[in-house]
């Protein structure tokens, strides 16, 4: 059994940017958890702007739920104007120490979201000053912005309904943008061009480790 770590800058870029993964994780008797850096309170389309961050925050623990996710954490950080501070970077820095593990997903350091690319520069600072026995490898995957660079490619067709059934578990999001649908053609996308043979269905990263701290790459 290992310990996964997912670190989602708002409510919903886990399920979609990794759900079948995270999902494939748990079938294989791992434990995961997400780190959800900020509660998306700026992405309430028409809902009351004091309500959004509390709906969300309710909605990620449905979809936590529906994937198997052991542990969701809200840290509640600004949405739009996420920033490594001292703070945040104690506070990453003491999940990692306690659930020690094997992988992080993230959001690749290309995204075109802003709160994306800054998670690159947070664990960055995280893991330059953490003495872990094993470092974990660093897997970046994609929201926004396609990637180009793919270093993993993982077949999650047994996952695909429910990775599906986590992204609508977000209605605040999906009654406005169809998440569902856009992230079904992605995947069939990387099933058919990238998973062969293989499954319909995939979902792809890149290996962030050269962009992490010098003593922490991959042997």
């Amino acid at each position: 059994m290992s310990h996964i770590l997912v670190i989602s800058p708002h409510p919903d870029d886990e399920s979609l940017g990794c759900g079948g993964t995270i999902q494939k994780h748990v079938a294989e008797g791992d434990v995961v958890h997400v780190e959800l850096l900020t509660s998306g309170e700026k992405g309430g389309h028409d809902l009351n702007p004091a309500d959004v961050g509390a709906v969300r925050e309710k909605e990620a623990l449905v979809a936590a739920s529906i994937l198997a996710i052991e542990h969701v954490e809200f840290y509640r950080e600004p949405d739009g104007a996420l920033t490594v501070t001292p703070q945040l970077v104690g506070r990453l820095s003491q999940r990692i120490r306690e659930c020690k593990p094997s992988t992080i997903y993230m959001p690749h350091s290309a995204e075109q979201h802003r709160d994306h690319r800054v998670v690159t520069r947070l664990l960055q600072r995280v893991l330059q000053h953490l003495d872990l026995d094993a470092p974990p490898r660093v897997l970046g995957y994609e929201i926004w912005t396609p990637l180009q660079q793919l270093d993993e490619i993982v077949d999650v067709t047994p996952y695909m309904e429910t990775k599906l059934r986590a992204i609508a578990a977000y209605a605040s999001q999906t009654r406005v943008m169809d998440f569902a649908a856009a992230s079904r053609g992605l995947a069939r996308y990387r099933g058919e061009m990238h998973c062969w043979p293989g499954g319909d269905f995939a979902e792809v990263f890149a290996d962030l480790s050269l962009v992490m701290p010098r003593s922490l790459q991959k042997q």
